[in-house]
């Protein structure tokens, strides 16, 4: 679980990030990022109904989406907000999988340390 400062939950911050962050997208998910004024990282996670109607493998793919952000945050350069966008194909990956994916759009960014 990630602590309450590193997570986005406001549908402003959500907007703005849409608005004016970067993106970058693999087959598997989405990440958009915007620089912050804050010293800390915060994420904000998106699996809509469009990847699965049941709640419970929505809640899954977010569940390994934030162990990963956990393992990488350590790794990361701070000062940015970014939202992870799961897309259909993650549904079907294991943790490890969305784990790379994580790292290797990070290294895209050049946000990994």
């Amino acid at each position: 679980m990630l602590a309450r400062p590193q997570r986005l939950v406001k549908q402003k911050g959500f907007e703005k990030i849409f608005k004016q962050g970067r993106a970058c997208y693999t087959q598997l998910l989405g990440v958009r990022v915007l620089a912050s004024q804050v010293d800390f990282n915060r994420f904000g996670i998106v699996v809509s109904t469009k990847i699965s109607k049941k709640a419970v493998e929505r809640n899954k793919l977010k569940r390994r989406i934030r162990r990963a952000l956990q393992e990488l945050n350590k790794n990361l350069v701070v000062g940015f907000d970014a939202i992870i966008i799961a897309l259909p194909g993650l549904l079907n990956e294991n943790y490890r999988t969305v784990a790379d994916e994580l790292k290797k759009i990070f290294v895209k960014f050049r946000l990994l340390k």
